[in-house]
C-alpha cells in the first residue's frame, strides 16, 4: 500500500466514525451503544431505548444504511436472526395481530388494520412510528354515513358503524351482547316483533354479521303475511285473521264458487315492491298502503272504498263486511240500471236476472271488467 492510499483509508474511516456518532454515552465494550444494547433482557435494550425516545431510526440508517444492512461501520441489523425482514417490516415492532386491547377479536372478526389506522407501507411513512397510536376511521368503520370517534380517557369508541349506536370499551373482556350496538329487536322491526321469534327467520347465518351490509334470506312475500305464491293476506302481516284482513280471500281465491268477477291483482290496490328493502315497505305505520287509481279512493277509518269495481258507489262496501251484500246485482246497479255504463238511458227491462242473462252472458272472468258484453 502506498502512502497516500493509507492516508486516504485513514480519512475515511475518521469520517465514517465521526459521521456515526450518536449522542449517547458510550458502553465499556460495546462501541458506540451501551452495554446491553442487544440484549432484550438488558434495561439498555436497544428496543426499550427505542420505544422511549419515539423510536429515532434515522440515526441507525446514518451508521448501519438505508437498509440496515451495514453501511458505514459494516455492522448489519438484519444478520444472526435479528430483524430478518428488515426494520421497516410491520413485524419488526409488533405482531401483525397484535394481541393487545381488543385487537385479537376485531382480528378474529376480519377487521382491517385500515380500519381504525392509517395504512403504513413502512417505517418511515409520517410520524410512523412516533410512539403514538395513530387513530384514523376508514373503511368499514365510516361507512353508511357514520362519524366515528375515540375517547382515550374512557377508553371507548362511539360512531362506528360496527357498533351502531353501542359504546364499548377498549380492551374489555368478554362477548358483546346484540344490545350491546342495538336494541335486542331493533325499533324498525317492532312492529313485528310478536310474530318473529328469532333474527334467523330472516336473516342469513354463518356470513360476518358486521360486514356493511344487512345479510337476507331469499324470502318470498309469504314469509311475512299470507300463504302461498301471492303471499297475500290470510293470515296478515302480524300473524292474525282480523278486520284488516277482511276480503283480501273474496278477491284474491280462485276457488269459491260464487265469484262474482276475475280474481283481483296485488296491484290493483297496492304498490308491489321490487324487494323487501323497497322504500316504504317495511315500515312502522299501519295500515298497509292502499294505492288505487287516480279517481278511487279508500278511507282506511271506514275501511270503505269508492271503486270502478263497484260502479263507484259512495258511500262503498266496507272491506270487514262479511255478510255478502256487497256480492247482489243491486249492490253496484239496480236491476235494470237507470243508465248505461257510458251514461246513456237503459231500456226498460223486467228486474229479473233471467231478463238481464237474455241480453248480457254472465261469466265470472269477464263479468266486472270494465266492458259491457252482449250476447
Amino acid at each position: 500500500m502506498t502512502r497516500e492510499t493509507a492516508l486516504l483509508a485513514l480519512a475515511l474511516t475518521a469520517a465514517a466514525i465521526h459521521g456515526c456518532r450518536i449522542e449517547r454515552e458510550a458502553g465499556a465494550g460495546d462501541g458506540v451503544h451501551p452495554a446491553g444494547f442487544e440484549d432484550p433482557e438488558s434495561p439498555s435494550f436497544h428496543g426499550q431505548y427505542l420505544a422511549e425516545n419515539k423510536y429515532p431510526l434515522a440515526p441507525c440508517r446514518e451508521c448501519h444504511g438505508e437498509d440496515y444492512r451495514g453501511g458505514a461501520v459494516e455492522v448489519s441489523c438484519t444478520s444472526e436472526g435479528c430483524h430478518t425482514k428488515g426494520l421497516d417490516a410491520c413485524d419488526t415492532c409488533h405482531a401483525l395481530q397484535p394481541e393487545t386491547g381488543s385487537h385479537l377479536p376485531h382480528g378474529a372478526l376480519g377487521v382491517a388494520c385500515t380500519t381504525c389506522h392509517p395504512a403504513r407501507t413502512d417505517a418511515r411513512t409520517g410520524a410512523h412510528p412516533g410512539g403514538q397510536v395513530e387513530l384514523q376511521f376508514s373503511d368499514l368503520a365510516a361507512s353508511h354515513g357514520s362519524a366515528p370517534h375515540f375517547d382515550s380517557s374512557t377508553k371507548t369508541c362511539a360512531g362506528t358503524y360496527c357498533h351502531g349506536s353501542g359504546t364499548p370499551i377498549w380492551g374489555e373482556e368478554g362477548p358483546l351482547d346484540c344490545d350491546s350496538c342495538h336494541e335486542p329487536v331493533p325499533g324498525t322491526h317492532a312492529r313485528y316483533a310478536t310474530v318473529v321469534s328469532d333474527c334467523s327467520q330472516c336473516h342469513a347465518t354463518g356470513v360476518a354479521h358486521v360486514n356493511g351490509s344487512i345479510d337476507r334470506l331469499d324470502l318470498g312475500c309469504d314469509a311475512c303475511h299470507g300463504k302461498g305464491p301471492l303471499g297475500a293476506p290470510p293470515v296478515g302481516l302480524l300473524g292474525m285473521n282480523g278486520p284488516a284482513v277482511g276480503a283480501h280471500a273474496r278477491h284474491l281465491d280462485p276457488s269459491l264458487a260464487d265469484r262474482m268477477s276475475r280474481t283481483a291483482r296485488c296491484e290493483d290496490c297496492h304498490v308491489v315492491p321490487d324487494a323487501i328493502e323497497s322504500p316504504g315497505h317495511v315500515d312502522l305505520e299501519s295500515p298497509a298502503d292502499v294505492k288505487l287509481r287516480a279517481d278511487e279512493t279508500y278511507d282506511p277509518a271506514a275501511r270503505s272504498c269508492v271503486v270502478g269495481c263497484h260502479w263507484d258507489i259512495d258511500p262503498g262496501p266496507r272491506w270487514d263486511d262479511k255478510s255478502g251484500a256487497a256480492r247482489t246485482c243491486t249492490a253496484c246497479h239496480s236491476m235494470p240500471p237507470p243508465k248505461t255504463r257510458d251514461g246513456g238511458p237503459h231500456p226498460p227491462a223486467e228486474p229479473t236476472l233471467a231478463t238481464c242473462l237474455g241480453c248480457h252472458p254472465f261469466d265470472a272472468s269477464t263479468h266486472v271488467d270494465g266492458q259491457v258484453d252482449f250476447q
